[in-house]
């Protein structure tokens, strides 16, 4: 007897009324009566066969179906998609409501190809609700651990309260976006047209997040995963010195004009819609513009206190001004001021911090080169769009900024040991103490 007919007549001699021993349980006797069993099912000639026998009327074979079609994979997905027999289809649409972000490419448009308007309707928006995209999978979280916080049964994980939590603009999944270049690969206008739309919908509920958070000024940032992995980087530089890793300063995004927009107003306007002149009572003064932006002005800056403020409207307008991606110009300015304080207040033992009178009064050549060479030494290493970003960046900057290259040639090591040095002085410190002391 071949190994199919043993197949077949396992089948028949266990009726449907035996289905309720459910995925486990077909799995478990068909192991112990048929070792190899799955070869069998997977056999694609062996497939007409099998159907005959899970066929019957009015009775349902569902379990055994599920069984099948997860042994056999997609091929027998295709072919059952069709299928006249209600668990054969049923079973084929489950699996690929579960699976299709598993399939290649090409099976995945050919399974959506010849799929029901309903099972698409149900997959999208499955989808989008499974694999929401940020800021949305990081609310469902909060939401979720706001949830077990009140019933006691786990401790939460965020900080912020939800709607705290920095907007900064709507990234689909990777699973939202395979699934569209599914649907456009596969000519599917009708589909497309709904992801498309949904993919509105939530960029238009971030911008009105966005601008709720900007009229209240300022929210706690939590950096991002590239943000940490850069700020770890900074700090292995100093601990290679001796230094010791310590809880960030608190860091906020604030929704206020920078200083820079407070001095040259026009510099924002200028980057939106023309108005009409006539449309204010109080000319503009001629005043010349800046000839160069600093990052403390415009971007970001290091409060002692201390804390870190990152400028969301001078981020945004910069970004757009230079041509840069304004996720690439966030990190390089957190970097930056996360390069402050380190000089300022990462530990090292033996070594007192900065005395914060004398921080203050130091020069800005010495507080900004220190900040911008922490930030090279990062830059340079990781290259790319991030380093680019630096070198835009620092075209705008004026003196103080380009401090840091008369130590680029040193190893981070001797620089680091001038530190030490520089927050033993009993004055303010001046570029020219801070080369004599870096041997």
């Amino acid at each position: 007897m071949t190994p199919l007919q043993k197949l077949l007549d396992f089948i028949k001699a266990n009726p449907p009324g035996r289905d309720s021993w459910g995925d486990l349980g077909w799995k478990s006797k068909l192991c112990e009566s048929l070792p190899g069993w799955e070869n069998i099912v997977r056999e694609e000639s062996n497939w007409p066969h099998i159907e005959a026998v899970t066929c019957r009327d009015q009775e349902s074979y569902e379990a055994l179906c599920r069984v099948l079609v997860n042994t056999a994979g997609p091929r027998l997905v295709i072919r059952w998609l069709d299928s006249d027999v209600p668990e054969q289809a049923e079973q084929a649409r489950n699996w690929v409501y579960w699976r299709l972000h598993d399939m290649t490419d090409e099976l995945a448009i050919e399974v959506w190809s010849r799929l029901d308007e309903q099972t698409k309707l149900r997959l999208i928006y499955d989808c989008f609700d499974s694999h929401p995209g940020e800021p949305f999978a990081t609310w469902k979280d909060i939401t979720r651990d706001l949830y077990f916080f009140a019933h006691r049964e786990r401790p939460l994980r965020h900080e912020a309260p939800l709607l705290l939590m920095p907007m900064i603009g709507y990234v689909p999944s990777p699973h939202i976006m395979k699934l569209r270049s599914i649907v456009h690969t596969a000519g599917d206008q009708k589909s497309l047209k709904i992801i498309d739309e949904l993919i509105a919908q939530r960029e238009r509920a971030c911008n009105i997040a966005y601008q709720y958070q900007e009229a209240q000024q300022s929210c706690p940032y939590t950096p991002t995963r590239e943000e940490r992995e850069l700020i770890a980087r900074v700090v292995s530089i100093a601990r290679r010195s001796g230094y010791r890793s310590a809880a960030l300063p608190r860091i906020f995004l604030s929704f206020e004009a920078p200083p820079i927009f407070v001095t040259y107003p026009e510099l924002e306007e200028d980057s939106e819609e023309q108005r009409d002149p006539g449309e204010s009572s109080i000319p503009r003064e001629q005043r010349s513009r800046p000839e160069t932006i600093s990052i403390e002005e415009a971007l970001g800056c290091y409060v002692p206190s201390p804390r870190i403020i990152l400028y969301a409207r001078g981020l945004r307008w910069f970004a757009k001004r230079k041509g840069l991606a304004e996720e690439m110009l966030r990190a390089v300015v957190l970097v930056h001021e996360i390069g402050h304080w380190v000089t300022h207040l990462l530990p090292k033992p033996g070594v007192p911090e900065w005395p914060l009178e004398l921080y203050k009064l130091t020069e800005d050549g010495v507080h900004e080169g220190w900040a911008q060479l922490i930030t090279w030494w990062v830059v340079d290493k990781v290259g790319g769009e991030l380093e680019g970003t630096f070198h835009e960046l620092n075209k705008s900057q004026g003196g103080p900024y380009r401090v840091y290259e008369k130590f680029k040639a040193k190893t981070p090591q001797s620089v680091m040991a001038s530190l030490e040095r520089l927050r033993q002085l009993r004055w303010p410190a001046r570029v020219e103490e801070w080369e004599r002391l870096c041997f």
